[in-house]
C-alpha cells in the first residue's frame, strides 16, 4: 500500500519560468542561448515543434526584426 500524503494548507502553484536553449542567427546557424525572456520587450510563442520544442519569435521594438528561439514554454503566457 502506498502511502497518500494530504495537507490542508492550499496548494501553491509552481510557476515554470519560459527558458530559451537555443537561436537561429543572422547566417542561419544555430547556437545555445545565453539570453532569458526578460531580455526582449516581446516574445511571441509561435508553436510546439516535436523536434525543436517550443519556438518563439523575439523583438524589441519592430516586428520586422527578430530572432527565433527554441526552448520551453513557461507559465507566462497562461496569464
Amino acid at each position: 500500500m502506498k502511502t497518500k500524503f494530504i495537507t490542508l494548507e492550499p496548494k501553491s502553484k509552481i510557476v515554470k519560468e519560459t527558458v530559451f536553449t537555443h537561436f537561429i542567427s543572422g547566417s542561419k546557424t544555430v547556437y545555445d542561448s545565453i539570453r532569458t525572456v526578460n531580455s526582449f520587450e516581446n516574445v511571441l510563442h509561435i508553436g510546439y515543434d516535436v523536434d525543436y520544442g517550443d519556438v518563439f519569435k523575439c523583438w524589441e521594438n519592430d516586428p520586422n526584426y527578430f530572432t527565433i528561439y527554441f526552448g520551453t514554454k513557461g507559465d507566462e503566457f497562461n496569464q
